[in-house]
């Protein structure tokens, strides 16, 4: 790994995109792992008509969020 010692903006480049890589991934494990209420208290409720699997209640948290998310507004100061 000399090249990374001669060149500190390469270096720097690389750490970043790793950082950002384990955020990212982090931030998928944490999404299924909350996933799994909504898919038990969704297979409970409506389990004998439509039952759900762990990646379509991922899917139903991110569209949650997308439509009741806390949104900005930026008349308000």
């Amino acid at each position: 790994m000399v090249l990374l010692k001669n060149v500190p903006l390469l270096r720097r480049i690389i750490e970043i995109s790793y950082t950002m890589f384990i955020i990212i991934l982090l931030s998928i494990v944490v999404g299924l792992i909350l996933a799994l209420p909504v898919m038990w208290l969704w297979n409970f409720v409506f389990g004998k008509l439509l039952p759900i699997n762990w990646l379509q209640a991922w899917a139903l948290n991110v569209l949650a969020g997308i439509l009741f998310g806390k949104g900005t507004d930026s008349s308000k100061k």
